[in-house]
């Protein structure tokens, strides 16, 4: 879809009326300077938000913008007695984080991310359960991990793991309080 650019319009408010982020809108039109934007340029434009679809049975996330399909990325989740609920979910409206302190629940201990055990990767993107075995829990997320070999297994403590650069890529995409996630079989 096209649109014309209107005198004070910013490819911000743009992104955020059309439930993406701006820099997905500057990498379609190849734009390098947001500010340089020009009332009467046309410049293509999506609709959002995205959304994602994990398979438990094949540790893979399915990345959506709304109903079409994206790409897919490995993952690694919950390990036996801890595994990742299934259900619906939603980005949390504050929940995308760099590189925030997390404390792991087994042993109580507290990471900082310049620890150099620190498990997480870069980014966080907290999720709230809206319904099935998610309804009304929270402390899960998808994350980054420090150890790429846990991709594609079931061995963490019931977030969805991705490879750094994959978590990133997620984190940008994702709209807080907008994007969902479906965990099935």
């Amino acid at each position: 879809e096209s649109l014309q650019v209107k005198p004070g319009n910013l490819l911000s408010t743009i992104g955020r009326r059309r439930n993406v982020p701006h820099e997905i809108l500057m990498k379609i039109n190849k734009i390098v300077r947001p500010e340089a934007l020009q009332a009467g340029e046309t410049i293509k434009v999506v609709n959002g938000p995205f959304h994602a679809r994990i398979y438990r049975s094949t540790f893979t996330m399915d990345l959506y913008l709304q109903n079409t399909f994206v790409r897919s990325f490995p993952v690694g989740l919950g390990k036996p007695g801890k595994e990742t609920p299934t259900g619906l979910w939603r980005v949390k409206p504050d929940g995308k984080l760099i590189s925030p302190t997390w404390t792991d629940p087994e042993t109580g201990k507290t990471y900082e991310a310049e620890d150099p055990d620190y498990p997480l990767g870069s980014r966080w993107i907290g999720l709230e359960g809206l319904r099935g075995d998610a309804k009304s829990r929270s402390g899960f997320a998808i994350h980054g991990t420090k150890d790429p070999s846990e991709i594609g297994t079931a061995g963490s403590q019931g977030c969805i793991r991705l490879h750094n650069g994959d978590a990133i890529l997620i984190y940008n995409l994702l709209m807080p309080g907008l994007s969902q996630v479906e965990i099935v079989e």
